[in-house]
């Protein structure tokens, strides 16, 4: 008995001998086929088949002319809506006057914003509400913007055409009871500061904590409408519930004449990592309001967003009475199926999951560790190449190199963080214009005109106050440790912390960011041959290639200009958090500090 319970005592002892045994890149192949292995399990067993609500099949009443014929109204008489025009203020008194008469008693919030460098304290949001019978305290809410943006005249599809949509509903749920409240909302400044009546209605109103779901109406196609696609990204957080995103796309297929669309597997993925959203949904889904926003297309979708969407030729010519029936009743039908819906789920707010196919869906927990397995592998190398390293040179050797580059990379941060702050400063001295937390809307022509001496102005104060800093900071042995297998350690350490970070806010966004550099700069040779420069120049690349990926297809989209001056501006009004920019600086400053070590020394 007792000699075998001493050979199960030193069986871990062996077993870890065994580990020891295996070089770096031997655990990191082990660690990879086994994390690989379990993530594909876990993926397969974590399959959920989608739960549907029943659709009210009440006929539908929606009458497309009606909803076409406000949209004309709105966007012949009272063009350029900009937030800051009379004309707004004019077709705000007209949307009180049509909410009063189909018997509504509507109501106005006004709130204050800075647009272009100016404070306006009149802007207004219009609505009306309808009391439900059974379930007062529920509100259903129905949601487009007035405002335009001032690169257009009429605005005709974006947004009177989601306004004609909501004055319809109004109409036909005007003299129906309805056993939840009804609130039909018109929203200003939705093109300007990150959708800011948007964001002072769901902050403000006393009701705001009642809604159940808002689905917001940006907007139907011009032209012959080909699709409809929902989006439900929030604004750097929160996304649609499962069962409100898959009533409304029953509510979409229900209809017929179009094809209905959402992002799914890749693209949702994609877009819960951006979480930069075009309208109104993003800012009540960051206020924890479930939401979603419908995008209606024509045949020629990307001619419809460059030459149309925020230009002088969005008018009320170019829109079909039919694309309106197709959007409207879909409109209604979902509004009377969640009506009729008895009971809400357990958690109506709960958007952590992630929609693999049309019918399934994983839930967020299993993702999380599935993101979390992708890493894994990097981590076991990047602590193994450490514990390699140790054995390689003294204690003194190990100390003094990691104590250089821990300096190095903590210098090259502190200036970023203080050119960061010298960003921010920018709008309060007036130095570039002012935007309430987002900058210019899409096509403006600020973002087409970058402030370039601004932007080398802060990039030359950031060089200068990293030089001030290793000035200051020097000594007679600074860089003086040239063994790159410490370096090297050292970094896959420091990259394996900031992934940690990352994962504590979106991990999403740290696999599509950080999943590159982690295993491309991992790859780096810590020879001093000139082909061990060009790999690792190549290597480093590969690492802000989804990067720049993502820029190029964000700024072809949603044409939003020239995509540096965009995110000089993003950083500065905050549209990127604080606590972005600050892992973002992190990983640039471990660019860097490689690039000098491993390509340039």
């Amino acid at each position: 008995m007792s000699s075998l319970t001493t050979k199960k005592k030193s069986t871990p002892r062996k077993a870890l001998e065994r580990v020891r045994n295996y070089t770096p890149w031997e655990l990191f192949i082990r660690s990879a086929f086994g994390c690989g292995l379990l993530a594909i399990a876990l993926f397969g067993l974590g399959f959920h088949k989608i739960e549907r609500y029943p659709l009210n099949q009440k006929p539908i009443e929606f009458q497309a002319s009606r909803a076409h014929s406000d949209m004309r109204t709105l966007s012949k008489e009272f063009p350029n809506r900009t937030p800051w025009s009379e004309p707004r203020k004019k077709a705000a008194l007209w949307l009180k006057d049509q909410f009063k008469s189909m018997g509504y008693e509507p109501q106005g919030q006004t709130f204050s914003e800075v647009i272009e460098g100016k404070l306006y304290t009149d802007l207004e949001n219009v609505y009306a509400m309808k009391k439900g019978t059974k379930y007062p305290d529920q509100i259903i809410a129905v949601a487009a913007h007035y405002d335009i943006t001032d690169t257009t005249v009429e605005g005709a599809m974006d947004d009177a055409s989601g306004i004609g949509v909501i004055l319809e509903l109004a109409r036909v749920f005007a003299d129906e009871p309805t056993e939840r409240t009804l609130l039909f909302l018109a929203t200003d400044s939705e093109e300007f500061g990150a959708f800011w009546g948007a964001r002072e209605f769901s902050r403000l109103h006393e009701d705001a904590e009642k809604i159940v779901a808002v689905a917001n109406f940006d907007f139907v196609a011009s032209g012959k409408q080909k699709q409809i696609l929902m989006l439900c990204d929030g604004l750097r957080k929160g996304y649609t519930p499962l069962w409100i995103r898959e009533l409304a796309m029953d509510s979409l297929r229900s209809i017929g004449g179009f094809e209905a669309l959402d992002f799914t597997n890749v693209m949702e993925f994609v877009e819960r990592a951006i979480l930069i959203p075009p309208s109104d949904h993003g800012a009540f889904l960051e206020a924890g309001i479930p939401s979603f926003n419908w995008v209606g297309q024509n045949e020629d979708f990307s001619a419809q967003m460059a030459h149309i969407h925020h230009t002088k030729l969005d008018v009320a010519e170019s829109m079909e009475v039919e694309s309106f029936r197709q959007y409207g009743s879909a409109a209604e039908r979902f509004v009377r199926s969640l009506d009729s819906i008895s009971r809400l789920p357990k958690n109506p707010k709960d958007g952590d999951y992630w929609k693999v196919t049309k019918d399934r869906w994983i839930d967020g927990p299993t993702v999380f560790v599935i993101h979390l397995l992708l890493f894994i592998p990097f981590v076991v190398y990047s602590i193994a190449r450490t514990i390699e390293t140790t054995r390689r040179y003294t204690r003194e050797e190990i100390f003094s190199g990691l104590k250089n580059e821990a300096k190095n990379v903590t210098l090259l941060l502190g200036a970023l963080l203080a050119g960061y702050l010298i960003l921010q400063l920018l709008p309060e001295l007036r130095i570039i214009t002012k935007y309430e937390a987002f900058p210019a809307t899409q096509k403006s022509e600020l973002l087409y005109r970058p402030d370039l001496l601004a932007m080398g102005g802060v990039i030359g104060a950031t060089l200068l106050i990293w030089w001030g800093l290793t000035r200051i900071f020097a000594d007679q042995n600074e860089d003086q440790a040239e063994a790159l297998e410490i370096r090297h350690a050292f970094h896959g350490l420091l990259l394996a912390f900031i992934i940690t970070l990352a994962f504590a806010k979106n991990s999403y966004l740290a696999v599509l960011l950080l999943v590159p550099p982690a295993y491309s700069w991992m790859a780096l040779r810590v020879q001093r041959t000139r082909q061990a420069r060009i790999l690792n120049l190549a290597l480093l690349f590969g690492g802000v290639i989804t990067f720049l990926v993502m820029t190029v297809v964000m700024s072809t989209i949603f044409h939003i200009g020239f995509i540096p001056w965009y995110l000089f501006l993003g950083t500065s009004y905050g549209l990127i958090s604080a606590y972005a920019v600050v892992l973002a600086l992190a990983v640039i400053a471990m660019g860097i500090r490689l690039f000098r070590k491993f390509v340039l020394a």
